[in-house]
């Protein structure tokens, strides 16, 4: 057979390439978000925003979390998480909260 053959290390580079600039491209004007990686468990999730932001070199961002994917109970468990890269205040807006969060840490 005349079929060209597939360069495997190729390939893996130009997947890699698209996971990085395609998946993880979120079309955002905050350049940390290129960085982040979400989480199924939505304290991890912003844990993970923090750290991004941080890397950054970002002091402060808010964030909008509808209350079924953060909810109020586990409010706590964020300011714990976020405790020691920053502070943080959540306002309650019913359906949803703001998370301030500021004073970020590298």
């Amino acid at each position: 057979m005349s079929e060209q053959a597939i360069n495997y290390e190729q390939l893996v580079e130009s997947y890699e390439n698209r996971l990085l600039n395609q998946l993880r491209s979120h079309g955002v004007d905050l350049d940390f978000l290129e960085m982040w990686v979400p989480d199924e468990n939505p304290v991890s999730s912003i844990l993970n925003m923090v750290e991004a932001a941080g890397a950054f070199g970002v002091e402060s961002f808010t964030v909008r979390v509808n209350r079924d994917t953060l909810p109020a109970g586990r409010t706590d468990d964020l300011k714990t998480a976020l405790a020691p890269l920053s502070d943080i205040s959540v306002e309650d807006q019913g359906d949803h909260c703001l998370v301030h969060i500021s004073s970020i840490t590298a």
